[in-house]
């Protein structure tokens, strides 16, 4: 039995539970002026934005102090309510038998006659059992009090955290809980269901009847059915829903149930095609295996195995233990409604859920490109990423797979001064126009930095019961802080899409395997192994004769941004039936009909197209693998303007992603079943080459901007000097270096002719002089050219130029 847990709840919830959507919050963005000034720069400086929060309740409202970010603001107002209000947030620290006297007399306020009028969605669930037939008028499925009472769910994570994987634990500990309540209410373990003993008086059942909107006897819903069953294909399929009977009821005839108190609901995950939550529904495990030793007349013995039929597919989609075939569906009740919200569920919602369950199919899926995308290997720079930011996809990972957000630790450490670097680098190395330039682009962010400090960060993914899931603790060190939590998160996701892709992948080989042994893995079992999704379709290989893309000289190197318009479709050749075989061969020994089947061949000898996917326009960035390797290869061989078609066979393990871009699902997979052929058709519409810093840092080690600063530091300790202008300052490259190292200079002066540039520079200088412990005791910065003469530049010992360019005008 696990130990207690913590539930604290924030002043936030608590005020939310008191006054509900009374409680208004209104968050405003206020600008810190303090970070304005810079001594002889006339340009307005923006600050940090700041949040105030402002919370009206009915009788006052108070207003929070300023913060970094909305949610504090928010707590803070609340706070602040909360203290007039005379109420102190308590810590939740319970105990297991507190847990289960919450449990207890949550249940029985359930079924008070307060709660049936409640606007919850358990309140609708109440009233409309009221509805149900028979014996059955009244009684409450348990499953729904376990999938929709959050407080519930909460206690019984606390009795055993295992009921986040498991959600038939809490359908047992609620039964538990109720045959406390033997006066008040009537439990029937046999089909899970919970009634009250005395019934509701008739004035609150017949006024909440009024409040029942009129909605059409039956209705139909599509949802999905996966059968338990691997070998067996999964299938589009119908509920018909009435609301003159619970939805569950409908979904258990089904199931082959006897009734809704025998169907199990998971927790909501996924999207319905217009958007909506599913849920998995199927029966309950024990309730599985009495039903089926009823039906066939078998002992327990033979029924015990039922209980044991796990569904592979429906498990891995909702990350519970899914027993017996189930149904995907979008059905339920919303807050404030007794309408019964409904959406339908597609084959092709079904596969795309599937898809984005590894980090690789949710930037598919967030690109709206499913086939053609890829989770890029390397992260380079922001401006060159295209899609979520791998920290951002990581989070949602992590939150899809109900494990803790992920834990970033950055760390900063000296970088090698340019001159240790010199020395580590004897001789530049220069790279040619062949491959060495695009190894030297995807590397270029991975080397040690220069001047200054470099950051590395580690990330660690927790299970919510703190278990740790993988540490990725990268070695490499990098300029930005930012660049080093990118690259991290990004490490961290390739491994999950390791693990995802291969089923043979363990988290003690991947740590084995993985470069510089960077990641580790405590507790690979925390996910459910990816099924075989290809439908029961043949697992022979295929062979077509695929036409050879002709091998040209690639022009577009890698770090090039590449802009294209693409479409992929598959067709199937009518040389070739089902079974490999020409439909010639059975007409060319019937010489009577040959001229008939002649005719009737031609008629029908056209190619069979259906479209899969395209996009009028997508970019990325070639040499990081965030493409299809085939259209990337492709695409660098091309020219602006230049189209390019070619078709290819497509894998068995490319089935489940054509399935998830398909638009109609059934006919695709038919299809898939003849031996296709998928057609790639690329446009290349624009181009755009590596920038200057990112070339220059490719070929140079360390690049040149940094050895010129270096060769300019050497000289100005040299020479003594009190006080500095540097011409051409830009964003203050070079005055920066001049604090991170002690000098004799007391006085700094930046001039330039863009205004952004010095904005930039005012914030740097702002910062480091009120940070950081150094000689320099004024730096100042002034608008102006050094084609000019200037007057306040004077009594200046030293003056620096670098890296300006001027106009042949001049």
């Amino acid at each position: 039995m696990a130990s207690s847990g913590k539930h604290t709840p924030t002043p936030k919830a608590i005020i939310h539970q008191k006054f509900g959507p009374k409680a208004r919050f209104t968050v405003e963005e206020v600008h810190d002026s303090s970070h304005s000034g810079c001594p002889g720069l006339a340009i307005p400086q923006k600050g940090p934005c700041l949040y105030r929060c402002h919370l009206q309740l009915p009788d006052f409202s108070v207003v929070s102090n300023v913060f970094k970010k909305k949610k504090d603001s928010e707590q803070s107002a609340a706070e602040l309510a909360l203290e007039k209000l005379g109420i102190r947030p308590q810590n939740d620290d319970l105990t297991v038998d507190e847990a289960w006297d919450d449990i207890v007399g949550r249940i029985k306020y359930l079924f008070s006659d307060e709660f049936l009028s409640a606007e919850h969605p358990l309140g609708a669930h109440l009233r409309a059992v009221l509805r149900r037939d028979g014996d059955c008028c009244g009684s409450v499925p348990v499953s729904v009090i376990a999938t929709f009472d959050a407080k519930i769910n909460s206690r019984c994570k606390i009795i055993n955290p295992s009921v986040e994987s498991d959600p038939s634990l809490v359908i047992s500990y609620v039964m538990k809980a109720a045959a406390k309540l033997s006066d008040y209410i009537v439990a029937s373990p046999h089909e899970a269901s919970l009634r009250r003993k005395n019934p509701y008086p008739s004035e609150i059942v017949e006024a909440l009847a009024t409040h029942v909107s009129d909605t059409l006897p039956s209705r139909e819903v599509a949802a999905v059915f996966i059968p338990c069953l691997g070998e067996e294909i999964v299938e589009l399929d119908t509920l018909y829903i009435s609301s003159e009977r619970h939805y569950l009821d409908s979904i258990a005839e089904r199931l082959s149930l006897k009734n809704g108190s025998q169907v199990m609901i998971s927790r909501a995950f996924g999207k319905a095609s217009c958007g909506s939550e599913c849920r998995l529904y199927s029966a309950i495990p024990k309730m599985s295996s009495d039903h089926s030793s009823e039906a066939s007349g078998g002992s327990k013995e033979d029924s015990s195995h039922v209980e044991k039929s796990r569904n592979v597919r429906a498990s891995y989609i909702c990350g519970q233990d899914i027993h017996g075939d189930a149904i995907l569906a979008s059905v339920g009740y919303r807050w404030k409604s007794d309408d019964l919200d409904y959406d339908d569920v597609t084959l092709k919602s079904f596969y795309r859920i599937c898809c984005g369950m590894s980090p690789n199919g949710i930037y598919k899926i967030s690109r709206q490109a499913v086939i053609a995308a890829q989770l890029p290997s390397s992260f380079t720079t922001k401006s060159n990423w295209r899609g979520p930011l791998p920290r951002e996809i990581l989070c949602m990972f992590c939150h899809q797979h109900r494990l803790a957000e992920p834990v970033f630790s950055s760390s900063d450490a000296p970088g090698k001064s340019l001159s240790d670097i010199f020395r580590s680098h004897k001789k530049l190395k220069v790279s040619g126009v062949d491959n060495a330039d695009n190894e030297n682009l995807s590397k270029e962010k991975e080397d040690t930095p220069g001047l200054g400090h470099g950051f590395r960060c580690e990330v660690k993914i927790f299970t919510k019961t703190k278990d740790l899931v993988l540490e990725c603790s990268p070695m490499k060190f990098y300029e930005k802080e930012y660049d080093a939590i990118q690259n991290a998160s990004l490490k961290a996701l390739l491994w999950f899409s390791k693990f995802f892709g291969d089923l043979d992948v363990d988290g003690e080989q991947s740590c084995d395997t993985d470069d510089d042994q960077d990641i580790k893995s405590s507790t690979p079992n925390v996910f459910a192994l990816p099924p075989v999704l290809q439908n029961g379709l043949s697992s022979e290989s295929k062979t077509t004769n695929v036409p050879s893309v002709e091998k040209r000289v690639e022009s577009i190197t890698n770090g090039s941004v590449v802009s294209i318009c693409y479409s992929l479709s598959l067709s199937v050749d009518p040389e070739y039936s089902s079974e490999g075989e020409s439909p010639r061969d059975d007409t060319e020994s019937n010489e009577e009909m040959e001229s008939e089947v002649d005719a009737g061949y031609s008629a029908n000898c056209e190619h069979s197209v259906d479209l899969i996917e395209s996009n009028e326009e997508i970019e990325f960035e070639v040499g990081t693998g965030s493409m299809n390797p085939h259209i990337e290869s492709a695409v660098t061989q091309m020219t602006v303007g230049e189209y390019e078609s070619f078709c290819m066979t497509p894998p068995d393990a490319a089935e489940a992603l054509i399935l998830a871009a398909a638009s109609d699902t059934v006919r695709i997979r038919s299809l898939l079943s003849e031996s296709p052929s998928l057609n790639y058709n690329i446009l290349l519409l624009g181009v755009k080459g590596p920038s200057e810093e990112r070339m220059e840092a490719a070929f140079f080690k360390p690049p040149l901007s940094k050895q010129r600063v270096e060769y300019a530091l050497k000289y100005i300790r040299e020479s003594s000097a009190s006080t500095l202008v540097d011409f051409g300052c830009g964003s203050g490259s070079l005055l920066d270096s001049l604090l991170d190292y002690p000098t004799t200079l007391q006085n700094i002066i930046g001039v330039d002719i863009s205004p952004k540039g010095l904005a930039r520079a005012a914030k740097m200088l702002h910062i480091k002089l009120n940070k950081e412990a150094c000689n320099v005791k004024a730096a100042t910065l002034y608008d102006g050219s050094i084609l000019e003469f200037d007057s306040r530049l004077h009594d200046v010992d030293i003056g620096t130029c670098l890296e300006v360019l001027l106009s042949s005008s001049f």
